[in-house]
């Protein structure tokens, strides 16, 4: 699928045509949504196009030239690791936005311990790596305390809640307002517990070195979003509600829970960028050395802030 600008007076300077990849559409995309639907990019003379794509084909198409950007961040750390020619070069969300939501009864993490069962995407995922140090971080052993169950998306998570087969999810906004309407709370937030980002526009290093200038507006237009969702939240809220049909009720609510997840200005901190190497190392059980240069390049967001009087 796609989102095109349709205000003509918008696209009308808006010339180079850039297509940005993102998994599904989530409230974690909003910053780019926002800077293509206000008009950001449009300003800086790009004319954006959104597609929904898997992360591991959007690796790929990012080295055909079938994508411009990307937006994710475990994959394409990963892939860095690995030697593919792919850097990040803003954060968009430099918090998890993520959080164990339980069955009543439940009202601290050690009430976990005895074999409960925590609910995960998939062996390997950022979900479990979040349950995980959520339950180490209180003391108990995952695998013997306490258990971890693969249950699909965030809505099979809810189900597998409902059906009583596991006591406790990992899980993303809007999941905890469906849950809330169901009795089931959020206990903790992986933010307090676990220092990794969320989400980072991801480019080749191909187009670094051949258009330096338009990712720089790229980046430009996005941080004219970041600052949007950080003053215009009713405005930011039905932008959320609109592309994502989802109720405004729950709109405002997910708002509210991710609000706090979204950079200020796309800063990729030492300490950021250097947890998104050993969370992908952790995962691949390697021990190599990998310099930050590998999987990022701050350069055009420094001169971007810079241009912006950010710096």
């Amino acid at each position: 699928f796609g989102i095109l600008l349709q205000n003509p007076s918008l696209t009308a300077q808006a010339d180079e045509k850039i297509r940005i990849g993102i998994s599904r559409p989530s409230p974690g995309f909003l910053p780019t949504v926002i800077a293509e639907k206000k008009g950001f990019y449009a300003k800086y003379g790009l004319a954006s196009e959104h597609i929904a794509i898997s992360l591991a084909i959007a690796m790929n198409a990012l080295l055909t030239g079938d994508l411009d950007y990307a937006v994710s961040i475990a994959q394409p750390v990963s892939a860095a690791i690995k030697g593919m020619p792919v850097k990040l070069v803003m954060m968009t969300q430099d918090k998890l936005d993520s959080f164990m939501m339980v069955r009543p009864g439940i009202e601290k993490v050690t009430d976990l311990a005895g074999g409960r069962v925590v609910g995960i995407s998939y062996p390997g995922s950022t979900s479990q790596s979040i349950a995980e140090a959520i339950l180490r971080h209180h003391g108990l052993v995952p695998g013997k305390d306490a258990h971890l169950l693969r249950s699909g998306d965030d809505m099979g998570r809810l189900a597998a809640l409902e059906g009583g087969r596991v006591d406790a999810v990992v899980g993303s906004p809007p999941l905890d307002t469906y849950g809330s309407k169901k009795g089931y709370k959020v206990l903790v937030w992986a933010r307090d517990y676990v220092p990794l980002p969320q989400n980072a526009v991801i480019v080749t290093d191909k187009k670094l070195q051949q258009s330096p200038d338009q990712i720089k507006r790229m980046i430009k237009g996005t941080i004219e979003a970041l600052q949007f969702i950080r003053e215009r939240k009713q405005d930011s809220i039905d932008i959320l509600h609109k592309w994502m049909q989802m109720d405004r009720e729950t709109a405002a609510g997910t708002f509210g829970s991710l609000s706090r997840a979204y950079s200020a200005d796309g800063t990729m901190t030492e300490e950021a960028l250097q947890a998104a190497i050993e969370e992908s190392l952790k995962r691949a059980k390697s021990d190599k050395k990998v310099p930050i240069s590998q999987i990022a390049d701050r350069r055009p967001l420094l001169e971007a802030q810079k241009e912006l009087g950010l710096r």
